[in-house]
Order: structure tokens, then sequence, then C-alpha cells
């Protein structure tokens, strides 16, 4: 009997000695561990967005309050290096006291805020109608503006219907919303529609 006592006793020092062994493995690696972990940190990729968002609309407001603009896009995703993509992306102006503008595209890239965009893909562009003036569209597949001064410029073929005047230019224009002026590039082909005269053509 006492010698069944003396095994048990034995086995059961042996069974805590092995557990307090295995304790002691365990808590050394949670510390390495740990220790690991709080030495890492974290390294943005520039080619992963650190975050991205679906159905946005985004507002600008001026300093007294009243909205100016606004962006409209099925999906947003932003980069570490300030980058940002837009995917069906709407610009729209929203102040009165000026004609309402809108630009559209498949996909538009800024790296500054939205000051500049690169637009690309069924880019559209139009120009409500004012009391001495018509409305303006254009359309191209690429497109370079300045949002802040509504300024573009393209190299791409570019279609624009001024009224119901419309022109074809095969290498791109240059377009000032706030100068009203156009420069267009190449091979341009323009149909005029006055309203007292037949369709006239003129090409240069």
């Amino acid at each position: 009997m006492t010698h069944r006592r003396l095994i048990m006793s034995e086995r059961i020092t042996a069974i805590a000695g092995a557990s307090i062994l295995l304790a002691l493995v365990l808590a050394s690696y949670y510390y390495a561990v740990q220790t690991g972990l709080m030495g890492l940190r974290y390294v943005p990729s520039p080619e992963s967005p650190d975050f991205t968002a679906e159905n946005v609309t985004l507002t600008d407001f001026s300093p007294e309050g009243g909205p100016t603009t606004r962006l409209v896009a099925a999906h947003v995703a932003h980069f570490s290096d300030e980058r940002m993509r837009a995917e069906n992306a709407l610009f729209v102006t929203l102040d009165p006291a000026k004609l309402q503008t809108t630009l559209r595209a498949d996909e538009a890239w800024s790296n500054d805020g939205m000051e500049t965009v690169e637009l690309e893909g069924n880019v559209e562009y139009t120009r409500a109608a004012g009391p001495a003036e018509p409305d303006l569209y254009f359309r191209t597949d690429r497109l370079r503006g300045w949002l802040d001064t509504y300024r573009f410029d393209t190299t791409a073929p570019v279609f624009m219907r001024r009224g119901n005047d419309v022109t074809e230019a095969e290498e791109g224009m240059v377009y000032d919303n706030i100068a009203r002026t156009v420069e267009l590039r190449k091979r341009v082909h323009t149909v005029l529609q006055p309203q007292n005269f037949h369709s006239s053509t003129l090409e240069r």
C-alpha cells in the first residue's frame, strides 16, 4: 500500500513539473510573439488603397457656406500617396450665379484633392445655356481638367456641339470655361446651322 502511494506521489510530482514547464514554455512564446509584434509597423503600399467607399457623394462649399461643386461616384479608392480614383464619376457645379456644368467619365484620377483630374472613358462635358449663349457639349476618350477654373485639355479626338453647331477635331482641344474660349487642334471640321440660311460647312 505504501509502495502504491509512493508511485502515485511520484506521478503527481512529474505531472505537476511537466505542467509548470509547459506553462513556462507557453509564456515565453507569448512574450516573444508580443515583442515581435510591437516591433512591427504598417508600411502602406502605393498599389493598394488605404480605404475604399461605394456610392459616394462629396460636396464642396464656399467660405460663405453655399454648395459649389458635387462629386458623385459608384466607387472611390484613396491611396497613401494622396491619389484618389473614382469610378463612374459625375462632377456638377452648384453655384446659382453661374451656368451649371456637368462632367462625367468612366474613371477619374486625382493626386491633389480633386483640384486637377485625369478623366478616361466616355468623357462628357455639358454647360447649360445662358441668356446670351447656347448650351455647350463635348465628348472625348480622355481629358485633363482643372476644376477650380474649369479649364480642360485633351489630345484625343473630340466632338463638340454648341447649340445646333457641331465641330470635330482630330487632335483634341483646349477649353477655358471662364474665358469662354476653345482652341481646336488639327483637321477641324465644323458644321454651322444658321437660323436663316442653309447649312454650311467650314473645313480647315
